[in-house]
């Protein structure tokens, strides 16, 4: 091979090459054992999970005084045959009900930041308000909202 400065050029740039590789894996990996995961950090928790029925296009929950929902300010998932949904209980007989399937890539949001009180997304950290409007992307979308009402300790929400 006649050594010119094409060929230096091209000799160089392939040790330069074989000499990054280790440190690019090195930071890969480093990178993929580390947690990654949006609940893993301040407030953020899961979500408790209660169990919910349902009747036609009604999900219904008994919120009684051992409810993790019976405390104003509290938050749970409920789930049911087909699904599951978010709930906030904001105050007294007020509760809001949202999808729990996140707007940007179909992961379930199943987190809870009791400090900021946002739904949390583990999948990428999209967060949502307690009225599922995105407060931090990748979801750019808003959680839909559900109907709900609640009388006689039995909170009803129409999906």
């Amino acid at each position: 091979m006649k050594f010119n400065r094409r060929n230096f050029f091209v000799k160089m740039i392939q040790g330069a090459a074989v000499l990054s590789v280790p440190a690019a894996l090195s930071t890969f990996l480093e990178s993929c054992m580390k947690s990654s995961n949006p609940l893993d950090s301040g407030n953020t928790s899961s979500l408790t999970q209660i169990q919910g029925s349902i009747s036609g296009n009604t999900v219904i929950v008994t919120v009684d005084s051992s409810s993790p929902l019976s405390k104003t300010g509290s938050a749970a998932a409920i789930n049911y045959t087909n699904g599951q949904l978010l709930v906030d209980h904001p105050s007294g007989n007020q509760f809001t009900a949202l999808s729990s399937i996140c707007t940007h890539a179909g992961c379930t949001v199943s987190g809870f930041d009791s400090g900021s009180n946002q739904f949390v997304c583990p999948c990428h950290g999209s967060r949502y308000d307690l009225s599922g409007n995105v407060v931090q992307g990748p979801a750019s979308q808003a959680l839909p909202q559900y109907q709900t009402s609640f009388a006689n300790n039995v909170l009803t929400i129409k999906i």
